[in-house]
C-alpha cells in the first residue's frame, strides 16, 4: 500500500530544509520518522531474541504446553481504555498494561517472518550477489548528509526488513515500511503498486487447463519412495508456478 500524508511538505522542499545542519526541522523529522518504522527488534538484538525463544519453547515443554507459533495466531485487540484523570492503576489500567507487554511479542513475529533466511536460493544472481539487497547497511542513529540532504534512518539489524510494529502486529506477516523522501522513489513505488493492483486475473478456462496440463506430466505422482505428503505438496507447487 502507498500513503499519502495530508499537509506534508514537496520533497524537495524537505530536502532543502535538512541541508541547514541541527535545525529543529531535521530533529523532528527523524524523531518522526523513527516513530514510524524501526530497523530491530525492540527486546535487543537477534541472538538475544533468539535466546528468549529457545527459552520459551523449553518452558513450553517442560510445563506440557505447546509453543505457538505467533504468524498463525490471530492479533488480540486492545482493552478499553480508562478514561478517568487521575487513576491509581484500576482494571482498565491493568488490562492495557499486559496488553502492551504482550504486543511486543511482535519480537517473536519478526523474527519468524522477517529475517532474511541465510543462503536462501532464488534471490541470489550469477555473480552470488543478493537480489533483494541484503544484509542491509547498518546505521547505529539516524544521520543527515548534509551534502545532498539524504537520510539514512536508524538500522541495527542487517537481515530484516524496516517495520512498522503496529503493522506487524495487525498483519503477522513479513512486511517492509518505508518513507519516499525523493520524487524519484515515489514514482517507482507508485508504478510498481500500480502494476500488482491492475494485474488482470486468469480465466476459468486458463486455470483448469493449466492444471490439466500438470497433471497429465504427473499422471501417477503417488507411485514413488517419497512421503505422500510431500509428493502431494510438490505437485501443488508445480500448478501454482504453471498459473
Amino acid at each position: 500500500m502507498l500513503l499519502y500524508i495530508k499537509g506534508a511538505l514537496p520533497p524537495q522542499e524537505i530536502r532543502n530544509r535538512l541541508m541547514n545542519p541541527g535545525s529543529e526541522f531535521e530533529q523532528a523529522l527523524i524523531k518522526y520518522l523513527e516513530g514510524c518504522h524501526v530497523g530491530e527488534f525492540h527486546g535487543g538484538n537477534i541472538n538475544a531474541m533468539q535466546l528468549k525463544k529457545a527459552a520459551k519453547n523449553e518452558q513450553a515443554a517442560s510445563g506440557g504446553t505447546e509453543y505457538q507459533n505467533p504468524t498463525l495466531t490471530m492479533p488480540v485487540p486492545p482493552p478499553t481504555l480508562c478514561n478517568k484523570k487521575t487513576c491509581s492503576g484500576c482494571t482498565e489500567c491493568s488490562r492495557l498494561s499486559r496488553w502492551w507487554s504482550n504486543f511486543w511479542s511482535t519480537d517473536d513475529l519478526m523474527l519468524k517472518s522477517n529475517v532474511k533466511s541465510k543462503g536462501a536460493k532464488g534471490c541470489l544472481n550469477k555473480e552470488g550477489i543478493c537480489m533483494a539487497r541484503f544484509p542491509r547497511e547498518l546505521f547505529e542513529k539516524s544521520v543527515v548528509d548534509h551534502s545532498d540532504g539524504s537520510l539514512n534512518v536508524k538500522k541495527l539489524e542487517p537481515d530484516i526488513n524496516n517495520v512498522t510494529p503496529m503493522l506487524t502486529y495487525c498483519l503477522r506477516c513479513n512486511t517492509d515500511v518505508t518513507s519516499l523522501l525523493s520524487g524519484t522513489a515515489i514514482k517507482v513505488i507508485v508504478a510498481y503498486i500500480s502494476d500488482y493492483v491492475s494485474k488482470a486475473s486468469l480465466k476459468s478456462y486458463q486455470v483448469f487447463s493449466s492444471m490439466y496440463d500438470v497433471l497429465h506430466e504427473n499422471s501417477d505422482p503417488l507411485d514413488a519412495e517419497v512421503k505422500r505428503k510431500d509428493k502431494c505438496r510438490r505437485l501443488l507447487m508445480k500448478i501454482v508456478n504453471s498459473l
